[in-house]
C-alpha cells in the first residue's frame, strides 16, 4: 500500500509512517481503522496522527542535539559511541516507534554534522 504524502503537509518525505497494530475483541472478523475527513486509515497513519508524531519527533531532535553535545565528553569525544548510546536510550523510552527513533538520530547526526556511520544508527 503506497502512502499519499500530500495528505501530510509539513511532514518530510523521509519521516517513517507506520501503522500501529490493533486488536478488537469479538468472534466476528474486524478491522481497526481510523476515519478522518471521510477517508479511512490504518491506526497511526491518519494525517492528524502522523503530523502529531512528526511534531513530537521534531521536538525530540531539538532536545537530542544538545544532549548529544553534553554526552560527548562522557564518551571521550567518540561521536559514534555517543550516538549509539543516545539511540539505545531513546529506543528504551518507547516514546515513538523504532523507525522514528532512528529517523530522530539521523536528523541529530545531520544537525551536528558528525561523521557517524550507518552502523551507529542501528541500520
Amino acid at each position: 500500500m503506497s502512502i499519499d504524502r500530500a495528505s501530510y503537509p509539513g511532514v518530510p518525505e523521509d519521516f517513517p509512517v507506520t501503522a500501529v497494530p490493533s486488536a478488537l475483541a469479538g468472534a466476528q472478523p474486524k478491522m481497526g481503522l481510523v476515519e478522518e475527513d471521510g477517508k479511512f486509515y490504518a491506526p497511526g497513519t491518519s494525517p492528524s496522527e502522523v503530523i502529531a508524531a512528526f511534531q513530537m519527533c521534531d521536538d525530540l531532535v531539538s532536545q537530542m542535539v544538545p544532549y548529544c553535545q553534553r554526552k560527548l565528553a562522557t564518551f571521550e569525544g567518540d561521536q559514534e559511541a555517543t550516538v549509539k548510546a543516545a539511540l539505545k536510550g531513546l529506543l528504551a523510552k518507547r516514546w515513538c516507534t523504532d523507525a522514528q527513533c532512528v529517523w530522530i538520530m539521523h536528523r541529530v547526526v545531520r544537525e551536528l554534522q558528525w561523521p557517524v556511520g550507518e552502523s551507529a544508527l542501528g541500520i
